[in-house]
Parts: C-alpha cells; sequence; structure tokens
C-alpha cells in the first residue's frame, strides 16, 4: 500500500502540477513578464502571488532532479538485492516504489537447460546470468567496410545526379540529419584510416571480375558473389564467402538481436551486389521491416532459373522436425532463425555470439533500426533530381580586394594575383567557409564544421587571428579595412571585399542572362578561365560535400560552360567551344551536355574523325563511372547517328 500512495503522489507531483500550471498558463516565462510588469506599478499583492509560483516552479525542478538523482543512483546498484528497502526519503521512496513494481516484482525466468541433440536448442538465460556485452551487436561506426560501402554509394549517386543535371540547374541541401549522417561517417572513414585500417578491407565491397562474368566462367562455384565482414575478435576480421549453392545462418532466440545483426549482412550485400548483377531478395513478414538498407530489394521472388541470387530468409519456426532447408545452385542464402544444425552459422548464447562449427567468440558487426532509417533517408535525398536554378545572386564589389579561389587547389590571392599565405591551414579552411556561408556566420556553426570534436576557444581563437594577420598582411596597400570584424557576439563575418571565384562566375552568368553584350561574354570567359580543378581539389574538408555545395559549384562550373560554348559554337568559333567546353569537363567527365557540343562542332566541319573520337571518349567514360552501367544514353546515341550516320 506503501508503494502505491508513492507512486500516485509522485506521479501528481512530477506530471501533474507541471501539467496543471501550463495549462493554466503560468508558464515561467509569463510568470517572469507579470513580474516585471507589478514590480513596475509597484503592486505589493501581485509581487507576492508571482514569487509564490516562481517557488512553487522552483520546488517542482528541485523535485524533478532529486528524482533523475536517484534513478542514475539506483540503476547504479540494480544488482543489489536491498532495493526493496523502503527509504524515508520521498524522493527516493518515491523511485523504489516504481523500480520494485516494475522490475524486483516480475517472476525470474527458468534455468537455461542444455539438450544432447544434433539440432541446436535456444537457450534461455537464468535470472542471475546476464547476456554478455558482446551478445549486443556493434553500431553502425564500428564497420569499416560497411562505412566505406555507404560513402561509395553517395558519391555514386551524386555523380549520377550531377551527370543528367543540365545546364543551369540547383541542387537543394539535404536535410541536417542526413548531412550529420554523411559528415559522421566521412568522420568514421578519415579515423579508421588514421588508425592503420588496411586498404583492403574497403575492395571486400567490390565484387571481382569473376563474379560479373559469374554465368561464363566455369567451375563457377568456386567464386564467391562476395565477401561480407561478421565481426572481430583480438586482432581478426571474420568474414563469409555468399557462394552460389551455399546457406549461411545468424541465429538467436531474441530475433531483434539477429535482426540487428542481419541488417549490416544485408547491407553489405546490397552495396556489394550493386554493380555486379546480383539479385538481393529479402523475404520478410510485414513485422521485420527496416532489414533493407537501399530499400530497393526484391521481396518474395526467387527465380530459380536467373541469373546469380543472394537470398535472405527470416523463419521464427521452432519445428525441429521441419523439412530441411533447399538451396538453389545459383543462389547463397542467409538464414536469419531462432534455430539451427546448419554447421556454418553464428549463434547467440548466454556467452555472446559464437562462429561455429569452431565456438570462436566474436563482437559482431550490426546496424540498429534507427541507423537504417538514417542512412535509407540519405540515399532517398540524394537521389532526387535537380531543381532549376532561380537563385538572384548578388554583385560582387567593383573594388574588391582579396578572391578565395575555390574552383580547384583552395588558396587566396590579392586583386594583383599575388598570393596570400596563412600560418595554419585551418585558417584558410575558415576563410573558405566564411566566403560560403555569408548568410548565417556564426562561430559556433564554424567550429562544428571546422572540427569534428569541441575545441577549446584559445585554439579557435588562434585560427581566427591567424586568418586576420594573414589577410592585413597580404594586403599591403590597401585602405585600413577590418577583413574580420571583432564582435562581441557569436556573429563572425568576413567583409565584403573578400570575394571567391564562384561569385566571380555566378555573376557573370548573371551579367550574360541580363545583358548578352560582348562585354558580357568577355566576362564570362575571364571567370571560366578562373577554373583550375574539382572545388575544393586536394583537400580533406568535410562540410562542402555533406552540404551540397561541391555539388553547386560544379554545376556552376557546367552552365557557365555550357552557355559559352552554345555562344562560340553560335558564332562558328570552333576553338571556342573546345575550350569552353574543356574547362566544365575539369569539374565533371563525360557531362553528356558538354560531349554533345563537342561532337557538334566537329559535326559542323566535317570532321568525322573528330566526332568519333568523342564518341571513344565518351564510351570510356561511361565505363570508368559505374552509375551509367557502362550504356549510352537514347539522346547520344541519336546524335551520333545524326552526325555521322
Amino acid at each position: 500500500m506503501r508503494r502505491f500512495i508513492a507512486l500516485v503522489a509522485g506521479s501528481l507531483f512530477l506530471g501533474g502540477l507541471p501539467l496543471v500550471l501550463i495549462l493554466t498558463g503560468v508558464t515561467p516565462s509569463a510568470i517572469a513578464s507579470v513580474l516585471v510588469n507589478t514590480v513596475a506599478v509597484r503592486n505589493p499583492l501581485q509581487i507576492v502571488i508571482q514569487v509564490g509560483l516562481l517557488g512553487l516552479w522552483s520546488t517542482w525542478l528541485w523535485g524533478f532532479g532529486s528524482v533523475v538523482i536517484d534513478i542514475i543512483r539506483t540503476w547504479g546498484v540494480r544488482h543489489d538485492h536491498s532495493i526493496v528497502v523502503m527509504s524515508s526519503r520521498y524522493s527516493l521512496l518515491f523511485v523504489v516504489a516504481l523500480w520494485s513494481i516494475l522490475f524486483v516484482s516480475r517472476s525470474a525466468p527458468a534455468a537455461a537447460e542444455s539438450v544432447a541433440s544434433e539440432q541446436v536448442v535456444a537457450l534461455t538465460t537464468s535470472a542471475d546470468h546476464e547476456l554478455s556485452p558482446d551478445a549486443v551487436p556493434l553500431a553502425l561506426g564500428s564497420s569499416a567496410v560497411l562505412i566505406a560501402g555507404v560513402l561509395t554509394h553517395v558519391g555514386f549517386l551524386r555523380d549520377k545526379q550531377l551527370r543528367f543535371a543540365p545546364a543551369g540547374s540547383f541542387m537543394p541541401p539535404i536535410s541536417q540529419r542526413s548531412a550529420f549522417t554523411w559528415a559522421e561517417m566521412h568522420h568514421r572513414n578519415q579515423e579508421q584510416y588514421s588508425d592503420g585500417m588496411p586498404t583492403k578491407t574497403q575492395a571486400l565491397l567490390a565484387v571481382g571480375d569473376e563474379s560479373r562474368q559469374l554465368d561464363g566462367v566455369p567451375n563457377e562455384s568456386v567464386f564467391p558473389f562476395v565477401h561480407v565482414p561478421l565481426g572481430v575478435t583480438s586482432d581478426k576480421i571474420f568474414l563469409v564467402a555468399l557462394a552460389p549453392g551455399t546457406r549461411f545462418d545468424i541465429v538467436a532466440i531474441d530475433i531483434e538481436l539477429a535482426k540487428t545483426a542481419a541488417r549490416h549482412l544485408i547491407a553489405i550485400a546490397q552495396l556489394a551486389a550493386r554493380d555486379g548483377g546480383i539479385q538481393v531478395v529479402v523475404e520478410s513478414a510485414p513485422n521485420f521491416s527496416y532489414l533493407d538498407i537501399s530499400s530497393d530489394a526484391t521481396r518474395n521472388v526467387v527465380k530459380p532459373s536467373g541469373g546469380a541470387v543472394i537470398r535472405i530468409v527470416i523463419d521464427e519456426s521452432k519445428d525441429v522436425h521441419a523439412p530441411s532447408f533447399v538451396v538453389a545452385s545459383n543462389e547463397a542464402v542467409v538464414r536469419i532463425c531462432v534455430q539451427s544444425d546448419n554447421p556454418k552459422r553464428m549463434q547467440l548464447g548466454a556467452s555472446g555470439w559464437m562462429l561455429m562449427p569452431n565456438e570462436e567468440r566474436l563482437s559482431v558487426f550490426g546496424l540498429t533500426e534507427f541507423e537504417t532509417t538514417a542512412v535509407q533517408d540519405l540515399f532517398v535525398e540524394l537521389s532526387k533530381p535537380v531543381e532549376e536554378d532561380k537563385r538572384q545572386f548578388e554583385t560582387i564589389s567593383a573594388d574588391w580586394n582579396v578572391c578565395v579561389r575555390l574552383l580547384g587547389p583552395v588558396d587566396a590571392e590579392s586583386r594583383c594575383g599575388v598570393p596570400i599565405s596563412f600560418e595554419k591551414s585551418k585558417s584558410l579552411e575558415l576563410l573558405a567557409w566564411l566566403t560560403t556561408h555569408r548568410d548565417r556566420p556564426t562561430r559556433i556553426a564554424a567550429r562544428t564544421a571546422l572540427w569534428e570534436i569541441s575545441v577549446q576557444d584559445a585554439t579557435f581563437n588562434n585560427v581566427v587571428s591567424g586568418l586576420r594577420r594573414g589577410l592585413a598582411s597580404g594586403s599591403v596597400g590597401v585602405d585600413q579595412i577590418e577583413f574580420l570584424p571583432k564582435t562581441f557576439t557569436d556573429h563572425l563575418s568576413i567583409h565584403g571585399s573578400v570575394i571567391t571565384d564562384v561569385d566571380v562566375l555566378n555573376d557573370a552568368v548573371s551579367l550574360v542572362k541580363n545583358r548578352g553584350d560582348r562585354e558580357s561574354w568577355f566576362a564570362l570567359q575571364d571567370a571560366l578561365d578562373r577554373v583550375r580543378d574539382l572545388p575544393f581539389a586536394g583537400t580533406d574538408y568535410l562540410w562542402p560535400d555533406s552540404e551540397g555545395i561541391t555539388s553547386n559549384f560544379i554545376l556552376s562550373v557546367i552552365t557557365g560552360s555550357v552557355m559559352a560554348a552554345e555562344h562560340a559554337l553560335q558564332q562558328g568559333d570552333t576553338e571556342g567551344v573546345f575550350w569552353a567546353t574543356g574547362q566544365g569537363l575539369k569539374v565533371l567527365h563525360g557531362h553528356e551536355e558538354l560531349v554533345s557540343l563537342r561532337m557538334r562542332a566537329y559535326g559542323d566541319v566535317g570532321d568525322r574523325a573528330g566526332v568519333n573520337a568523342e564518341w571513344s571518349s565518351y564510351e570510356r567514360s561511361l565505363l570508368h563511372d559505374s552509375w551509367s552501367g557502362g550504356v549510352p544514353s537514347a539522346r547520344m546515341v541519336d546524335l551520333k547517328r545524326e552526325l555521322i550516320g
């Protein structure tokens, strides 16, 4: 009875009191506002009332904090049987009552019993024997191969977006959640490289040439579809070869833990099999959601006479007399089940995950439901088509002083072309960040973008000071301009006389669209002449990719190159077409619109050999890029027929 009274009274205090106060409009902010007005008009009665209400909120806050502290302490001694003793302190009394009702009063499960049989019997744990920490699969961040595969697929999707993007396109930014997921995986990938992770682990994702040509190879059973890392023990990584005619089981009485481990295997299989002509089939009941990382696997459809198949089967049956499982000669089967007698299996027992039949313990790679949805959302956002660019750019200052060059290796130069040097590389990166984030230049945002971990204020201040000194020393002779004004707020903005080569390009494109005179075309050529390589080439900045900045810089170059090339083609300037398209191809090889302009330029002068040479170059770029499948687009095929038959 005492426990029940403690629970009711504690619940009313913790939940009922703030609910009543909020519903009646007595929020802390409202009390503070009324109190300020009451003091101004000097109403003693109202002052006492408002102070009392503030005291009521303070009492609730103190009680809530005491309960939280006691919950933490109680969890720390959860194995101590003295927890059933009721305390005289109210907050602890409430926690003990809640704990004893929810946990201590539950009946204990039966002890584990091992049955001698050829079939593996699922084990249940006893009340005083918990599962090993190794029973919980590791999260996404621990799997170097899966992270490498996800980042490779992200690059594939982004490449595909750019290749099909017409001139004048814009790539909208992805959500903050997806940007964080992308940046976090980049950071993890860099950490694993710095820790000496062998580069050969990334090759595990690639399906070899022998697997790509599986149907035409004798003794094809010796070639695995793909190798999948299962987990780690000491300094070894365990792999399973998903080969034709083979089966591998993931066995656990707790099917949720089995699903977490299975998601990792399925994700690796899908990412690795994407370009190898292998079909991934997920056979699952409706309650087994989030097992498919790419959201594009075939479900419940298997063609025995078809090509190579990796089949994922969910089996919750505990029937030891069930018929034997049949595996077709063209498929590798991964079976997620609660019991199995298959010698090739990974099984969860009371001591953790074991790799059978050698009974070797390992920490299993896994992928949680939350991580799966985060990766799925990232893939979905990167698969969206580009939009028409309707952005309005401000005209750059005619008397600019410093140009930050981002279309290639990142550096800075004065108006006279003199390079500006900085003591710290982070100062240059901060300059690049500030010039590309003029709409939200805060210290917190800059620190978050430039460092994956929290840095001391002194470190950031040294970087800012280095940037100020570099800009000041590189702009000798310029009037006293404070390029990075000192503020006492979080605001951190760069002076308007500091521009980028991308600003110059966007300004030139706007001039051509608005005026289209001879002077504006010359300005566009001058802007394109500043393109040296891929944006941010040679840097390891994470923020330009995750924020979509790199992609939009590439699209800006493509837009300017197509405009200049089309103008040169109309003027009959063949060399001008090749130069303009060449600048665009520096940032995106094989872009169809640029290649087609080069082919038309050769066709206009009757140079069939030139058309064939461009076509051959285009075909080579298709073989190099996985997104295309090596197949030219219909429009390019039609253009070739039009020009040379």
